[in-house]
């Protein structure tokens, strides 16, 4: 009962994507990973890549835990020019290290490849960003060419606040600027994202800062904001005390996205993935070998909709190509595949697998409401409701262990585990 076409590793368990880059022909997927075991832990660097983004090949654990620190979330780079001292073109990942003994303790550093991220070395002066914190974290590095530096956002978790550092060397790093939480709903910031997206339908470009909630926010707890960002600091879209706060995912269980800052397509679209879990529960989830999976890669744009920028989500085009219409799989007990569902009309649909667990789809008018129920864990029934245009169709992807749903426009997206 393995995943079809999402990504999975084959033991143990996997959360935050971490270190999206692209190099010499290959997409790298690094993970949270604990190679000991199917529960939180050891947190280190898992690996995988793919040719296409469809297929994909796991590899040995990239970043081990040290005696002193687990490996936390972070991003990775391609140091063309070699600023960092480490040679051109080496991969550069930049990571939080987290004390496993002793007093709590978060700190970013990094660590440089240069067989294409097989293998890594730890830098010998980490960390090079230590605020003396508890609770400092998950840096997302990109190369920012109008000011021809790197930036880091990085969060401040138990405070609702990202800071915006800057680097010529990516080993000395400056603070620059403040993201406020002014108005985000839940509490304790994870796994930032800032990145500059096409708007549809025009020339022009706008920023998007995300960020993860762990606790008490809307949806999956992705929530984001539109902007502008000058290499210096992001001002959002709308009041600046009352700035809006928007949903990316509507389920459960899609969190910790980030992006491929580059490649994007013809129409200067990246591509992002999410962790397809819950801290809340994912613990808790039955043993089998293995735990967690990543969503289908999404192609991310902003489109104008109600006098807002709103994110709209694909699914990769090279993804989506190998799913099938929706089928009964090969052993007859679970449906995989796409399903398109109209618009225009109410609708009710139902799918139960042979261990009783159950998706359901409900619409009246324009209330949307999607359903789970696991009878052998009943903590992960779940009912999500959202107001959406009726005229709208939607495009299921059901998959061993994840339904994820989108309206026909791309604006709305609904992740959830079952």
């Amino acid at each position: 009962m393995r995943p079809q076409f999402h990504y999975a590793p084959a033991a143990n368990w996997l959360s935050d994507p971490n270190g999206l880059v692209h190099h010499a022909g290959e997409w790298h997927l690094f993970y949270q990973y604990n190679p000991q075991g199917e529960e939180w832990g050891h947190m280190s660097w898992g690996h995988a890549v793919s040719p296409d983004l469809a297929a994909w090949q796991e590899l040995p654990v990239a970043i081990p835990e040290t005696a002193q620190d687990m490996i936390f979330s972070g991003s990775a780079v391609i140091d063309d020019a070699g600023k960092a001292g480490f040679g051109r073109d080496a991969m550069v990942a930049v990571y939080t290290a987290a004390a496993s003994h002793g007093p709590q303790r978060q700190a970013q550093a990094i660590a440089h490849s240069t067989d294409n991220g097989r293998t890594f070395q730890l830098y010998p002066g980490n960390p090079v960003l230590d605020l003396g914190m508890a609770d400092f974290r998950d840096p997302n590095v990109f190369w920012h060419e109008a000011t021809n530096r790197w930036i880091m956002a990085v969060v401040l978790s138990n405070e609702n606040r990202a800071l915006i550092f800057a680097s010529h060397d990516l080993k000395q790093w400056d603070e620059m600027s403040v993201i406020h939480g002014n108005g985000a709903p839940g509490r304790i910031w994870e796994c930032p994202l800032l990145i500059e997206l096409p708007v549809e339908g025009t020339g022009e470009t706008r920023w998007l800062f995300k960020v993860d909630v762990l606790h008490d926010a809307p949806g999956s707890g992705a929530l984001y904001q539109t902007g502008t960002f000058d290499g210096i600091r992001f001002v959002p879209d709308g009041s600046a005390l009352e700035p809006l706060w928007q949903v990316a995912d509507h389920g459960r269980d899609f969190y910790a996205a980030i992006a491929w800052h580059e490649p994007r397509d013809a129409a200067g679209r990246p591509v992002w993935i999410g962790w397809m879990g819950n801290h809340a529960y994912q613990g808790r989830l039955p043993q089998k070998g293995w735990r967690g999976a990543m969503s289908l890669p999404r192609r991310i744009s902003l489109t104008r909709q109600g006098g807002h920028l709103r994110l709209r989500q694909e699914v990769e085009p090279a993804a989506a190509a190998g799913v099938p219409a929706l089928t009964p799989d090969k052993a007859g007990q679970a449906l995989v595949g796409k399903l398109s569902l109209p618009g225009g009309s109410n609708l009710d649909w139902t799918a139960t697998d042979s261990l009783g667990r159950t998706i359901g789809v409900e619409r009246r008018g324009a209330r949307l409401v999607v359903s789970r129920q696991v009878p052998h864990a009943p903590f992960l029934d779940a009912l999500c409701a959202l107001d959406l245009d009726p005229a709208l169709a939607l495009d299921l992807w059901l998959d061993h262990g994840s339904a994820e749903l989108f309206s026909r426009d791309g604006c709305t997206a609904l992740t959830l585990q079952y």
